[in-house]
């Protein structure tokens, strides 16, 4: 009788231990999320919630796969992640069309099964043994879909409380609207309108920025400005709406020529400016006459009928990276604008239609 007791108190003592340690690792759990959900509250860019997403939540939970899908709905995700240079290897995707996600309302616990929408088999979901699939929304409308994956086939299973992962979804999905929220706003302020290119604020920091990579990296900046001519003819000819589908054009045709880190943005009515770092004059004149070459070649269609012949005239200057060395950025900045401009006037004066490359940086001895 007493061996039984024995027996049946050390069954009991085993079994709460069992019990206690259970509800410890429960409490870190909830102690982890809880901090992990602060920090995603807390953030205030969208790479920064992404990064707590796809690396942060994946190893402090140890889970072997976590993966993200946006539906892109407003066509400006992709330019906000190009914007932020994130890791290629982060399992992300971006979809147009929300319906594949339309049925999933709840989150759903299991092994990966035929069942799942196709756009998740970019993540490797078949070498899961389980997963969870946390819908995020706005409202009842689908805006992406969190992957938890993990190799262990009773990590996820059906019979789970899905309390927790439906906080997580619900925090998940304010935080990617508000930091989204506040990326397009920015974008507002920085983006011209009318053509969809950066505008005069947006350039003037990020001249600054160039001039700041200029002196540590020790490469030349140079700075073009296009103006198109006789653009007061178009408007008075043909109606502002005509003169906005001109200059639309030709920033389209400007841009062809650009590579993925130069600048084009609308400095003000028919006047453009561009940023080319790291180029040799015989690159700059290279880049500015195919430019000037394109708008002059390629007439812009009008609404009614007919086309449109327009010209364009650029200006354009280039600062060696060890001209004046030392001097505050403005000055810099400033002093490589007053010579592409210069060369702007020049082009007008002298006829038009035509490129003029400022002779003022010209001392070798200072390239």
């Amino acid at each position: 009788m007493e061996r039984q007791a024995a027996t049946e108190k050390q069954w009991l003592r085993t079994r709460l231990e069992a019990l206690i340690d259970a509800a410890r690792e429960t409490e870190q759990k909830l102690n982890r999320l809880a901090a992990l959900e602060l920090r995603l509250l807390e953030a205030h860019d969208f790479s920064v919630v992404l990064g707590i997403l796809l690396e942060d939540l994946k190893t402090g939970f140890d889970l072997d796969q976590v993966a993200l899908v946006l539906c892109d709905d407003q066509n400006d995700l992709q330019t906000a992640l190009e914007s932020h240079n994130l890791p290629e290897h982060w399992p992300l995707r971006l979809i147009a069309d929300p319906a594949p996600l339309r049925p999933l309302r709840e989150p759903t616990l299991g092994s990966p099964g035929d069942d799942d929408p196709d756009v998740l088999d970019f993540c490797g979901m078949t070498q899961l043994g389980s997963r969870a699939l946390l819908p995020l929304r706005r409202g009842t409308d689908p805006i992406g879909l969190l992957v938890l994956g993990s190799c262990r086939a009773e990590r996820y299973s059906t019979d789970q409380d899905t309390y927790l992962l439906k906080r997580l979804a619900a925090v998940v999905s304010v935080c990617l609207e508000n930091t989204l929220s506040a990326w397009r706003l920015r974008e507002i302020g920085v983006t011209d309108p009318l053509t969809g290119m950066r505008n005069r604020r947006f350039f003037d920091q990020r001249l600054q920025d160039e001039i700041l990579r200029m002196e540590r990296e020790g490469h030349a900046l140079a700075c073009l400005f296009v103006d198109i001519d006789h653009f007061k003819r178009v408007n008075d000819d043909h109606g502002h709406a005509t003169g906005d589908q001109v200059i639309t054009a030709v920033a389209q045709r400007l841009a062809h020529h650009l590579r993925r880190f130069d600048l084009l943005a609308r400095y003000g009515g028919e006047e453009f400016v561009v940023l080319l770092p790291a180029l040799e004059p015989a690159e700059i004149h290279t880049v500015a006459e195919r430019m000037r070459h394109q708008v002059e070649a390629t007439p812009v269609p009008m609404d009614q009928e007919g086309e449109i012949h327009v010209t364009v005239s650029i200006g354009a200057a280039r600062l060696p990276p060890r001209l004046l060395k030392g001097e505050p950025p403005e000055q810099r900045a400033r002093a490589l604008l007053n010579a592409a401009d210069q060369a702007l006037l020049q082009a007008k004066e002298s006829g038009r239609n035509r490129l003029i490359i400022s002779q003022e940086f010209r001392d070798a001895r200072l390239a």
